[in-house]
């Protein structure tokens, strides 16, 4: 394993080494390097008292990323994407080192379909793909290294479901179209494919082995909007999801179910820097018809909701759009930005109250309610401050289950000439409480802890980690780069 990392690491700076000196006006070829110390209290996402004996649950672990992020526009197509790769040494547990890999892109099709008809006002593709041994729960404040809750804006697997450190691969795809239909009025269109599949239960680790699903999912969507003032915005969300499970220890454990939901929703712009968003509706949970005792379900109806708040202390429409804005957010993975201007700050407030595939100690679908607050603010030309909160609560039945997930995060970033400086301290909690006539095992609870400091490098960028990277003016008509070489601007503040 160790041999294997090293060659890994080798490679990657030898193939970013190579691809920096390819830099055109189009394409900008970032190279970045990351070394992180952090201290985990619980590095098997699990209740001390069921792991085994010789367990070493807390342990300080030893983090290499090389990572390559990679932007062009093109006459008819824009996109970025990264790729990274986590080598990881533990002191106390050296048998759970592990090699592992985020890559996350997005494509901007708009110029190429625009040929087709000028009323497409969007087209974009998005995908990611993760190898890690486990996750948080909730999607990444921002990205980045050791900010892992806080997240407004999360997908169907990230809301609050924690399990214990095992083997997993994490796939999403997704395509969404924007269509003019009258100058008030648009089309919204999209799908997205979701897919986390687990090794064999044996592999998991720490001597606790939970009931563990793999989950494919297929969501289908249309949204109709109309701009009824110069502040609102009023519309309708159709969306059918299919999702697919397993048992990923491969005994005859397997299902599926499809919701069809329906919501109003009003979005307004307050400001220039506040906006709010509202949704209402229903989910029906289609029935399945089966012989098998426990596997049959009748139709049913859940009301689903959702709200969320941003503000911003500076004007949308004057915030600078750069080359890497949207791509996902990995936790464990550099990302631009995140040394704001001193003074600038954002904050994001969300709640929804859903449906998703439960993937952990129990198939089928989960009601979540769950909350998201965010904050980032620069405090010094080098120094910006970052907060955020999420909590979940789930339920489930046959069997009835509930788990409670609350996780926080605090950090700092910091420039330090070309290196950036990052601190954070996380912590986490889960509390899951089951049916104890139908489970031996009715309360399982955990919390932990991480602090980490790293130190990242971007190679050709020093104002990589500035908000608002972007390409320059001339980018895609020939001319050469201007600024620090990397083919990479920041407008002045």
């Amino acid at each position: 394993m160790r041999r294997h990392g090293a060659v890994a690491l080798l490679t990657f700076l030898v193939v970013q080494w190579g691809l920096s000196t390819i830099v055109s006006a189009q394409t900008a070829i970032i190279p970045s390097l990351s070394v992180s110390e952090r201290y985990d209290s619980n590095i098997f996402y699990a209740p001390k008292s069921l792991l085994s004996p010789d367990s070493k649950p807390e342990d300080f672990i030893t983090t290499v990323t090389p990572q390559i992020n990679i932007a062009h526009a093109g006459s008819l197509i824009r996109g970025s994407l990264f790729g990274s790769g986590l080598v990881t040494k533990y002191i106390n547990n050296p048998s759970r080192d592990f090699t592992g890999y985020n890559v996350g892109g997005q494509l901007d099709l708009l110029d190429a379909v625009r040929q087709v008809s000028p009323r497409i006002t969007s087209l974009t593709v998005r995908g990611t793909y993760r190898s890690v041994p486990s996750t948080t729960g909730f999607g990444a404040a921002g990205g980045g290294l050791g900010t892992s809750f806080g997240s407004t804006s999360a997908g169907i697997l990230e809301t609050g479901q924690v399990t214990n450190r095992a083997s997993r691969q994490i796939y999403t795809l997704g395509v969404t179209g924007v269509y003019q239909l009258t100058g008030v009025t648009t089309l919204n269109a999209g799908y997205n494919y979701t897919k986390m599949s687990f090794g064999e239960q044996g592999a998991q680790s720490g001597g606790v082995n939970n009931l563990l699903f793999d989950t494919t999912g297929h969501q289908g969507s249309t949204t109709i909007s109309t701009r009824i003032s110069a502040r609102d915005t009023v519309g309708a969300t159709a969306t059918m999801s299919h999702f697919i499970q397993e048992d990923s220890g491969g005994s005859s454990g397997r299902g599926s179910f499809t919701t069809i939901t329906e919501s109003l929703n009003w979005s307004r712009l307050w400001t220039q820097q506040l906006s709010t968003s509202l949704r209402g509706g229903g989910i029906i949970i289609l029935p399945v018809g089966s012989e098998i005792p426990g596997q049959s379900a009748k139709l049913q109806f859940v009301p689903t909701v959702g709200a969320a708040m941003t503000y911003t202390s500076f004007s949308a429409e004057m915030r600078d759009v750069g080359a890497f804005d949207g791509l996902p957010s990995l936790a464990g993975s550099l990302s631009p930005g995140g040394i704001m201007a001193p003074g600038a700050y954002t904050a994001a407030m969300s709640y929804r109250f859903s449906l998703v595939p439960s993937f952990a100690f129990g198939a089928g679908p989960l009601k979540v309610h769950g909350v998201g607050i965010n904050a980032t603010g620069g405090i010094t030309s080098k120094l910006s401050g970052q907060v955020g909160m999420n909590y979940s609560h789930g339920s489930r039945s046959a069997p009835t289950s509930t788990f409670d997930t609350v996780g926080v995060t605090v950090g700092a970033r910091y420039l330090l000439g070309p290196v950036l400086a990052s601190l954070t301290y996380n912590w986490l909690f889960f509390s899951r409480e089951a049916d104890q006539s139908l489970s031996s095992q009715s309360q399982y609870e955990f919390s932990k802890k991480i602090v980490m400091l790293s130190f990242s490098y971007a190679f050709t960028s020093p104002s990589f980690f500035r908000e608002g990277i972007s390409f320059p003016s001339g980018a895609g008509t020939g001319s050469s780069p201007s600024g620090d070489g990397s083919g990479i601007l920041r407008k002045e503040e």
